[in-house]
């Protein structure tokens, strides 16, 4: 495909163009009346470059993609056999974090990304805490971690930019839920978790969160101090081990034993920081406008622990409340919806999708429908072949896409959810490009636990690519 004149001389088109970054920089309004046809021709020449970027700088992807005998990209399916599966960031075995050899942790992430950790000193690191600590100060890296549901961590090997971008992915976000233009309007922001942490949510709303807010004093959390990577590691773990009937075999026991002391001081803690959290909503913001931020697992908990207190209509009707991520795994009462939007006196909840591996999500319109941002080039695979389904119509299959804004680890990445993408039916809130039906499940959900991704090229080449992650790893 050879970029169309028309691209080259309108200089909305050509400044897209030129840099991706600067999807992020726009309004709303100008990304959602973008015409797809020449977006696609826009994205194709960015993911070319992305591919010859990349493919002397990642390790891991220069082995999928030998393996796979691509060497350039020409249409946007050539990239479908080198997209990473949603497993690949947490392939690391558990024994190098429960025997403490993050030396060989750091070994296994330095292949999936262009900076350079064999210069990272992990001596003396004791818990994966303070192994991120030691990345983040010795390399650019901002590494951002999952919640671990599944039972174990992804690590994903962001940079300050590429956080940056995330910020300004993150304020269209939530304008397209709220209505408010971030950029120019504080309000005091709510958070019913951690000030701080490295996983998604608390990475974003802990550095951008009093920002929101117009200052630190306005940015409110219910609990202190920094969300342990450790603890939700141990946390997705026993859940996992439960679900299965495997706690007792697990090596982790000891891990939980050792700092049980710690878990102890939260348990203790919890019930009087959550009782501050509510007295100072009542007391200081009772009916006034505020943000709502947080998983609907974080919001949904919080309402209920309200409840039990008593409280109800807490906050302005016009509060904008920003939610997203799904619901974990996690099962609530059929009337959660009503009572979570009851408790924080709003009439209505929209929220988006996205996961740790997108820059920002993907915004609920009017119509519950979530609308892709065009720095996003989705795909719909089959989920018995792992090809990838026409770019026509509504398609049903596992979600995959392309991120052309990252710039620290490869972008490529096949999800474990199955969606419905309308690639071409302009969504009647009019918004124009590709958008997600609400209904989304997981595969692993549909296939009692088991999720087999049926990778479009050869199968081998993909097992060969796992194994090349975990060699050499140290003893």
């Amino acid at each position: 495909m050879i970029i169309s004149q028309k691209i080259l001389r309108d200089e909305t088109y050509s400044h897209f163009l030129n840099d991706p970054s600067n999807f992020v920089k726009a309004s709303n309004e100008d990304l959602w009346s973008l015409d797809p046809t020449i977006i696609i021709q826009i994205q194709l020449e960015h993911l070319k470059k992305r591919f010859n970027y990349f493919f002397s700088r990642i390790q891991a992807l220069k082995i999928l993609a030998s393996e796979q005998g691509i060497s350039k990209i020409e249409t946007l399916e050539d990239i479908i056999p080198i997209l990473f599966s949603h497993t690949v960031y947490k392939s690391y075995p558990l024994s190098l974090i429960e025997k403490k050899r993050f030396h060989s942790l750091t070994q296994w992430l330095d292949k999936l990304t262009i900076h350079n950790l064999s210069i990272i000193d992990t001596s003396n690191c004791n818990t994966i805490d303070e192994w991120l600590e030691r990345l983040e100060q010795q390399s650019d890296l901002q590494v951002v971690h999952s919640s671990g549901t599944s039972g174990k961590l992804s690590f994903l090997p962001r940079s300050e930019s590429e956080m940056e971008n995330f910020k300004n992915a993150f304020y269209l976000f939530v304008e397209v839920l709220t209505g408010v233009d971030a950029h120019v309007t504080n309000l005091p922001v709510f958070f019913p978790s951690y000030q701080n942490g490295r996983q998604l949510a608390q990475r974003v709303l802990g550095r951008y969160g009093p920002l929101l807010a117009g200052s630190l004093d306005e940015y409110h959390t219910a609990f202190p101090g920094f969300m342990s990577a450790d603890f939700m590691s141990l946390a997705g773990r026993v859940q996992a081990a439960k679900s299965k009937g495997e706690l007792g075999k697990l090596q982790m026991i000891k891990a939980v034993t050792y700092n049980k002391g710690e878990l102890l001081k939260l348990k203790r803690n919890r019930s009087k920081f959550l009782d501050e959290f509510f007295q100072n909503m009542i007391e200081n913001y009772h009916g006034k406008q505020v943000f709502l931020m947080g998983t609907f697992p974080t919001l949904i908990e919080a309402a209920f622990e309200g409840e039990k207190r008593g409280l109800r209509s807490i906050f302005a009707p016009n509060s904008a409340i920003v939610t997203g991520g799904g619901m974990k795994g996690k099962k609530y009462p059929e009337d959660w919806y009503k009572r979570t939007c009851a408790f924080y006196g709003v009439k209505a909840i929209r929220d988006g999708y996205g996961m740790t591996e997108t820059t920002g999500y993907m915004p609920s319109c009017e119509l519950n429908h979530y609308h892709i941002y065009p720095f996003l080039i989705p795909f719909v695979l089959d989920p018995q072949t792992g090809t990838s389904l026409p770019r026509i119509g509504s398609q049903t299959g596992r979600f995959a896409f392309y991120d052309l804004l990252t710039e620290s680890y490869w972008g490529g990445f096949i999800t474990g959810d199955e969606v419905t993408l309308n690639f071409t039916d302009q969504c009647n809130c009019g918004r124009k490009g590709p958008w997600l039906e609400k209904k989304i499940q997981r595969y692993s959900e549909k296939q009692n636990g088991d999720d087999k991704i049926s990778c479009a090229g050869v199968q081998d080449a993909y097992d060969n690519f796992i194994d090349y992650l975990l060699e050499s790893l140290e003893e």
